[in-house]
């Protein structure tokens, strides 16, 4: 589940949980990925190819950084910025009949050369 920075009722958060997901099936559809496609064998949702303009912030530091793939669990976060795991991150970024955008949070479940995989913090509010 994804975390909303700012809470305004339940019902704003499970309209962005559930437009994050009519939005990554209608991508999905539209660049002709098949369901699994984008699998990787140790995540427990299918990750969904993407390039989303996104805000990244961290200790108080503001990015601009690309999200390149999405599922309501987490995301890959392209970034030269290095990480540790475990470190706590928010994405914010637009989904085009959402507004306002979509805000969450989460940390740092692995890093690499070319980015970080960010998994969502789950809902609490």
């Amino acid at each position: 589940m994804i975390c909303c920075v700012v809470c305004r009722s339940n019902a704003i958060e499970e309209r962005q949980i559930m437009g994050i997901e009519r939005w990554l099936l209608h991508v999905g559809r539209w660049l002709g990925i098949k369901s699994g496609a984008s699998t990787v064998s140790d995540r427990s949702d299918t990750r969904n190819q993407c390039l989303i303009a996104s805000e990244f912030s961290y200790f108080g530091n503001v990015d601009s950084a690309f999200i390149k793939n999405l599922n309501r669990s987490g995301a890959f976060v392209e970034t030269r910025h290095k990480f540790s795991v475990g470190e706590s991150v928010r994405l914010k970024f637009p989904l085009h009949y959402l507004d306002p955008p979509v805000e969450v949070t989460g940390v740092i479940a692995w890093t690499g050369a070319d980015g970080v995989g960010v998994k969502f913090n789950p809902i609490d509010c």
